[in-house]
């Protein structure tokens, strides 16, 4: 019976990815995320550790020196395009990474006040990234947080 259960709890996940999940493209995204953006970036943390640091402890407890990447994939389908499409949201997702990654301004960012205050503007990465290496990451960052639409707690990426 245990078996069977089991069974019925992988083959349920399996069905659970979008059409649009390329596990190749993902693990691509996170070479780069890691090779290019981790210097700054924590991959992840727990949210309520996170806003305790931001809001309670001015960012003093982990000093983190930008937004964690499940924060950004949060924001990332929270704030731009339609969470009805996933593929135009991807889309326009990757055209927003591009330009902010190019032309970084605080003015254009989807994270929260509360959070984006403890950090300076990024420099831009103009020469230090491709188009196609964003694109990407973004695709790593966008699916980080989990498949269905914007969620309210971290995905854990270990059970896909």
């Amino acid at each position: 019976m245990k078996v069977i259960v089991f069974l019925f709890i992988i083959l349920g996940s399996l069905y659970a990815l979008p059409p649009e999940f390329d596990r190749q493209r993902y693990e691509l995204g996170e070479k780069v995320f890691e090779k290019k953006c981790q210097e700054c970036h924590v991959k992840s943390m727990p949210i309520d550790i996170l806003m305790k640091n931001f809001i309670e402890e001015n960012n003093e407890t982990l000093k983190l020196k930008a937004p964690t990447g499940n924060e950004i994939s949060y924001r990332l389908k929270s704030q731009i395009g339609s969470k009805e499409d996933i593929e135009f949201q991807l889309h326009e997702a990757m055209d927003f990474v591009i330009d902010y990654l190019y032309n970084p301004n605080k003015a254009k960012t989807i994270c929260l006040e509360g959070v984006i205050k403890h950090f300076d503007t990024m420099p831009s990465m103009k020469g230090k990234i491709t188009k196609e290496e964003i694109k990407d990451v973004t695709f790593f960052l966008y699916f980080l947080e989990g498949f269905n639409g914007v969620n309210k707690f971290y995905h854990d990426e270990t059970e896909f």
